[in-house]
């Protein structure tokens, strides 16, 4: 099986390309967007969403395409539809003219209507898949967590140990859904090569629903700290962001906050049953990511 990924440089990227690679049947392809990152297993083409003759080279020769690359912040809304929507349907036609077969697409949980920009263009990209005439699956994950980045529950986490402080937006009871990067990951491989062609959209969410300020709780009691609630109305936090985006200081974009609280899908049983999709709690999660909950945040 020849697979292209784009995105790979990611934090779910770095993850899933050596689940992919310990298959022998596989030969793997990344596009880079900029200068080679060193994945000496896999064969590296330089392109760009927007560069569709840079598109055209990548897939060919590929079976199956697995699209995680996507813009997730940004001051200029038109950003979104550019890379999310438009460069998402430059890859589809370059995978229709090369006959690829398969089209693994990462869109979000966050992906509703009421999400703000970007929830608006991976809504449109996913119907944009729906609509191609390749085989496909979507996923949507829910709030990652473990990959080490410095946004999400990640950044939570990172404030509680380190900070013992935890910032509420709003009156911090919209709904979480804490799901372990592996996980996720697995589920993904599990898509990517699977035989039959599934043609399904899949939510990877985690085994439990709960609110920011439970979550908040959940971290305070796993590192055994007690943590401040820094309570930001949102407002408050709307101005801070209109602000921010005036200074081009990008600790928090306009659009962060629609996707936030946004409704999203949390019923993962379609996962379980087609992609052995089985989300840790928590506290499993956190055991994989922390075995010494006392180490100094950093470590």
């Amino acid at each position: 099986m020849k697979i292209l990924v784009t995105g790979a440089t990611g934090g779910l990227g770095k993850r899933i390309l050596p689940a992919l690679l310990e298959r022998d049947d596989v030969h793997m392809r990344v596009l880079m967007h900029r200068s080679p990152a060193g994945f000496p297993a896999c064969e590296e083409i330089t392109g760009a969403l927007e560069d569709k003759e840079s598109l055209l080279k990548a897939t060919t020769g590929i079976d199956t395409v697995l699209h995680l690359a996507a813009m997730t912040h940004s001051r200029n809304p038109d950003d979104y539809f550019r890379v999310n929507l438009e460069g998402t349907k430059n890859l589809l036609e370059a995978c229709a003219q090369n006959k690829v077969r398969r089209f693994i697409f990462m869109s979000s949980g966050a992906a509703h209507a009421d999400g703000g920009v970007y929830s608006a263009s991976k809504l449109q990209a996913e119907q944009s898949v729906k609509q191609s005439g390749l085989a496909w699956a979507i996923l949507k994950p829910r709030e990652v967590y473990g990959s080490g980045g410095k946004e999400g529950i990640n950044q939570l986490i990172h404030w509680i140990r380190k900070f013992k402080v935890a910032p509420v937006f709003g009156d911090g009871r919209y709904s979480i859904s804490p799901v372990f990067i592996d996980d996720v990951v697995n589920a993904t491989a599990a898509a990517v090569v699977c035989d039959a062609d599934l043609n399904q959209t899949f939510t990877l969410a985690g085994p439990e629903e709960m609110s920011t300020l439970a979550l908040i709780d959940r971290l305070a009691e796993y590192f055994g700290v007690t943590v401040k609630k820094i309570r930001l109305p949102l407002p408050m936090l709307k101005g801070m962001a209109v602000l921010l985006n005036a200074l081009k200081i990008e600790i928090i974009v306009a659009d962060q906050i629609p996707r936030l609280l946004c409704e999203k899908p949390s019923d993962w049983e379609l996962a379980f049953q087609r992609l052995n999709f089985k989300p840790r709690t928590l506290e499993e999660g956190l055991s994989l990511c922390f075995p010494e909950k006392n180490q100094v945040a950093g470590d």
